[in-house]
């Protein structure tokens, strides 16, 4: 998904529902304003509501349908394109309803009395509606940048903390390794060289496969130095779709937390649980489980202010910020502990 675009922001379920609850909104105003009694509420507000909830659709369905058209790029150009045919679509279901009154009429559904009155008034209700969506759709795209960037310094900021660590532990496992085991310490090598050049991409994207691949690289390297202290289940299931591309780091900094502010923490080491599904359409759950320090305390909710070890509390959040960049609200990590075991729980949706 682009996330360069500000139009299909739109087609979220999330947003297409609240654009039918401002629309209900819109509908019962404008019924209260034009009728003087209580019996002729409701049919008043059964066809302004039947009007509007059609713009709605018809202008949702033609901004989601062209997310690789005009629509495609945020901007200006953007902006008006959508005002306009907000504009265009008033206009045409406007001029259906005038033809369509003397059908109307003798059912006693009349929605005006003056067809220029008619008009020109949803066409001043569609300027002010228009010129409030460009206004949200301009600054949900600087609260998307805005995001974009504190998710890059935060990032930054996690790896000047985690990475010369993790490289110096590296660099010794491999330098104890050289004279007994060389073959192990090549290998630990190119682990490490894929963890480094992967880290320094971190807007990149690459497949399921390659992500996993990383991670199983990055035990590898912490096996070597825990040796029995680390235990690692693998639950992955078969039909798991290895070519699915993804936002590059979303499974392996999870497990990277786990074995910092967890496993490695305890003195006898803990089991290492790692376990994928693929769900209904096409959606893709993943679970990374471990024991948690005594010292860390049982842990709520993914939101929760709670005494979670900063780095990992920052690396959560970062993942979390990426994901609504990459799916906006399709996507969820969910993390939470109890019973001495902490949990991350990472939802990606379908294509």
């Amino acid at each position: 998904m682009n996330q360069d675009s500000a139009t299909p922001r739109l087609c979220t379920p999330g947003n297409v529902l609240l654009g039918l609850l401002a629309s209900t909104g819109l509908a019962i105003c404008l019924a209260l304003a034009s009728v003087s009694r209580m019996a002729a509420f409701w049919p008043a507000l059964g066809l302004n509501a039947v009007f509007i909830y059609l713009v709605v659709l018809t202008v949702a369905l033609v901004l989601c349908s062209n997310r690789g058209g005009p629509l495609r790029h945020s901007g200006p150009g953007a902006s008006w394109t959508v005002f306009g045919l907000i504009q265009v679509i008033v206009i045409a279901y406007s001029l259906l309803v005038i033809a369509a009154e003397p059908w109307l009429a003798p059912l006693e559904l009349s929605a005006h009395s003056d067809p220029g009155f008619f008009l020109a008034r949803n066409i001043g209700i569609s300027l002010i509606a228009a010129l409030i969506l460009t206004r949200y759709l301009a600054l949900q795209q600087r609260w998307r940048a805005q995001v974009a960037a504190e998710s890059s310094a935060r990032m930054d900021s996690l790896q000047a903390r985690i990475h010369p660590h993790f490289l110096f532990n590296t660099l010794n496992t491999i330098s104890s390794l050289i004279a007994d085991r060389p073959e192990q310490a090549e290998q630990a090598t190119l682990d490490l060289s894929d963890l480094l050049r992967t880290g320094l991409r971190t807007d990149s994207r690459h497949s399921l496969g390659e992500e996993l691949e990383l991670v199983r690289g990055y035990l590898r390297i912490e096996s070597l130095r825990l040796a029995d202290r680390l235990e690692i289940d693998w639950a992955l299931a078969e039909d798991l779709p290895l070519d699915r591309e993804l936002p590059a780091l979303l499974i392996q900094p999870l497990v990277e937390n786990a074995i910092v502010h967890g496993i490695a923490r305890l003195p006898e080491g803990g089991r290492l649980t790692i376990r994928g599904e693929r769900l209904r359409h096409d959606r893709l759950r993943f679970v990374i489980e471990n024991p948690m320090p005594r010292s860390t305390g049982p842990t709520s909710d993914d939101n929760s202010n709670d005494n979670r070890p900063e780095g990992n509390h920052m690396a959560l959040e970062n993942i979390r910020q990426r994901l609504e960049l990459a799916y906006e609200d399709g996507a969820r990590l969910k993390a939470g502990g109890d019973n001495g075991q902490f949990q991350v729980e990472l939802r990606i949706p379908g294509e």
